[in-house]
């Protein structure tokens, strides 16, 4: 191994020092480049500004791989020569003194290789067809700062014992890239083509989010003539844990892609400035609860769409224009001939835009003969056998200059404010429709009808939505505007929390993209209305051409943890997570153990042992808020989540169960996981307790009073709790 040692410190500074050659070219060419251009026309500055940004890029990149140049060596030797390529597997691709590549970007078709072959007999898809040949070395080189730490042979160890560098590390405040630790069936998910819509089931700590932000950067990386970063869309369950994810796709040298909730969206596609109702509430035993569930499980089905639809097609008919456009109480344009205008074509969508640039346009080119029309009526008078002086005549006289004022100063406007008026906002039509959905085919009792209307209306009326009501509020955008063309690929992380109608609005409002969706239904906290299969929305929103994907091994717990998770996710009746052989403390189980300075004593006994993050998980809201309020008195920076927040700095937290979901910390308290707190007989605190047991890389401590949660009763650590205390 001394001697491997040595081959490859000798090979890491002669990258460490091409590396620094190509970062001194891209200095010296964004100084150069700006004076090779001096006397070409101006239009040529678009060519001098692409040129920077490309050495900018370029520079960035390098900089980024300054400390970890590379991760893996493959030994790679092609059937159709006799050549042994060594390939140094890294973050981007650098070049040596004779321009040959000394590290290839690990989003490269050979680099697969790396990820995917056991030593022997292997083969990967390039552009020109598959490569074929034998992989006769594959290494793991782990260097820090620009140091290499060790060198080891796949070959001579585990999978799992590869992994524990990775692994073992603590939470930090954003989450990391996984490049140099992407397992094989990850892999197979991050190199699937764009073209394919694909729905990954992933356990807890399976690498969901990961594997979806290195495939962005992977097809960003091979697309990159197809497409750019900006035509991608990753859609979040919050701003929160949309900044704990930001930081991935610039380390990875992609830029930046849009990432919104989907609220956010909503946002910005109908151009309403709703806020989200708080989804938590129905944890805090709200009242008329099953209604509510029943309500709102009504509203993210298909059938609500059907029922939608309804109305929809009596508003296009007869709604939108109940009236003709009138100057003087005379009509200009008909009913009629406006809506031929607006659904011309055989377009089922009115085009507001262009039946109001026609009527404008229409209006200006005949604007004298819109005056005689309607003037008809005061010119018979003014021009009868009247004496002059007539008071009729006069009238007549009068109201005529008056309609030639009205109809050339401010005719025009009158006419775009009449299509202003005919063209309701999307919000209010969705309030028009649960003013009358009892007059539509619906599944909901009288009962609960007014309790939607009821609820709805409210919200509405203070600029807020539920959840449940954004799929409506997206499909009459679309039936009303038509459909969206701005991304080609979009993202769906956290989407078990998502209905079928939420999927299928997203699906019509987008109908070029491409899907790629990620979610683990043991973590489907709003089960009243979310999905309970995949296979439902590959058949009903992608007509099957879709690909159902399994992750199933746990990356990010310990395997006392995951067996321990794993206990909810036998009571749920759900397939359970194989963990990696990482081992760690057994769970702790502590009995009356809620007083604020045990809690205090517990985080502090963990920053000690240099973990980074720490969380307290509450059930509900209440809980939580009662929980910070106590602990905010002692003399510790401890930082509250709700709904609300937008930063993710790291520290310690309080939170909740459903705001914790997607996120990772190196230690977690839950609060109480008493009996009478989670009840193993209901689902959906199943739910809510596999997600806060599986939030914490290395230990897990779990408070409760008086009874456990009957679903841990057989756990090691707490007979052996039991049996200390007596």
């Amino acid at each position: 191994m001394e001697n491997i040692t040595n081959e490859e410190k000798e090979y890491l500074e002669y990258v460490k020092k091409s590396l620094e050659n190509e970062k001194n070219f891209c200095r010296k060419e964004m100084k150069e480049i700006p004076k090779r251009y001096t006397n070409v026309l101006q239009g040529d500055a678009f060519l001098v500004e692409a040129l920077m940004t490309t050495q900018a890029t370029k520079l960035r990149k390098l900089e980024l791989s300054e400390k970890k140049p590379y991760f893996g060596r493959i030994d790679f030797l092609p059937d159709d020569n006799n050549k042994l390529t060594k390939i140094y597997v890294g973050k981007t691709t650098i070049h040596g003194e004779n321009n040959e590549i000394v590290t290839t970007d690990w989003r490269t078709p050979i680099c697969s290789l790396y990820y995917d072959g056991d030593l022997g007999k292997v083969s990967y898809e390039a552009p020109s067809g598959l490569i074929s040949g034998n992989l006769k070395l594959k290494r793991q080189i782990v260097i820090e700062n620009g140091e290499l730490i060790y060198v080891q042979d796949t070959e001579l160890v585990s999978n799992d014992e590869l992994l524990q560098p990775y692994l073992s590390v603590n939470a930090d405040n954003k989450m990391k890239t996984i490049i140099a630790s992407i397992q094989k069936e990850q892999n197979k998910i991050i190199r699937k083509p764009i073209t394919e819509n694909i729905i990954v089931q992933g356990v807890a700590g399976s690498g969901k989010t990961s594997v979806a932000l290195h495939r962005i950067a992977y097809l960003v990386f091979n697309y990159e003539k197809k497409i750019n970063s900006s035509q991608f869309l990753v859609i979040g369950p919050n701003k929160y844990f949309l900044d704990y994810i930001s930081s991935i796709l610039p380390e990875l040298e992609t830029e930046p892609v849009e990432e919104q909730t989907y609220l956010d969206l909503i946002n910005s596609i109908t151009h309403e400035k709703l806020v989200l109702d708080n989804q938590n509430t129905i944890f805090n035993h709200t009242k008329n609860q099953e209604e509510y569930k029943r309500i709102q499980s009504y509203k993210s089905s298909l059938s609500f769409k059907k029922t939608l639809d309804c109305f929809m097609k009596d508003y296009l008919e007869k709604g939108i224009v109940l009236d003709g456009f009138k100057i003087d109480d005379e009509e200009v344009y008909s009913q009629e001939e406006i809506k031929r205008v607006l659904f011309s074509g055989n377009n089922i969508y009115p085009n507001f835009e262009n039946a109001c640039r026609y009527f404008v346009s229409n209006f200006k080119n005949n604007i004298d003969e819109i005056y005689t029309k309607l003037n008809q009526k005061y010119r018979t008078i003014y021009t009868s056998d009247l004496p002059k002086e007539d008071p009729i005549r006069k009238e007549a006289v009068y109201k005529s200059t008056e309609l030639n004022n009205l109809i050339k100063k401010d005719g025009l406007k009158m006419l775009k404010n009449y299509f202003k008026k005919i063209q309701l906002s999307t919000l209010n039509i969705y309030k028009m429709f649960i003013a009358n959905i009892g007059e539509y085919p619906n599944e909901l009792s009288d009962k609960e009808l007014l309790l939607l209307q009821k609820n709805t209306l409210q919200s509405i009326k203070k600029r807020k939505a539920a959840f449940e009501d954004l799929p409506s509020l997206l499909h009459i955008n679309n039936l009303i505007y038509g459909h969206n063309q701005k991304y080609n690929h979009i993202v769906i992380d956290e989407a078990q929390d998502y209905g079928l109608f939420h999927f299928d609005a997203l699906k019509e409002s987008f109908p070029n993209c491409t899907f790629s969706i990620y979610g683990d239904l043991a973590q489907s906290i709003y089960s009243y209305r979310s999905i309970n299969n995949w296979e439902s929305v590959a058949s009903q929103i992608f007509n099957n051409n879709c690909s159902l994907l399994n992750l199933n091994k746990s990356y990010r717990t310990t395997i006392e943890i995951t067996d321990n998770a794993n206990k909810v996710l036998e009571q749920m009746d759900l397939s359970t997570a194989n963990p990696v052989i990482r081992h760690g403390q057994e769970i702790a189980f502590e009995e009356y153990a809620k007083t604020d300075d045990y809690k205090i004593s517990k985080i502090n006994e963990w920053l000690d042992k240099g973990y980074k993050t720490i969380a307290i998980i509450c059930k509900t809201e209440k809980e939580a808020k009662e929980t910070y309020n106590n602990l905010s008195k002692y003399d510790m920076d401890i930082t509250y989540i709700d709904e609300n927040n937008v930063k993710y700095n790291g520290g310690i937290f309080i939170t909740t169960s459903a705001l914790s979901k997607g996120l990772e910390f190196d230690a977690v308290l839950i609060n109480d996981a008493s009996s009478i707190v989670y009840d193993v007989d209901n689902m959906d605190d199943m739910h809510l307790l596999y997600v806060a047991t599986t939030r914490a890389l290395h230990e897990l401590e779990i408070l409760y009073d008086k009874a456990l949660c009957s679903v841990f009763s057989d756990s090691k650590s707490l007979k052996n709790h039991k049996k200390n205390a007596k």
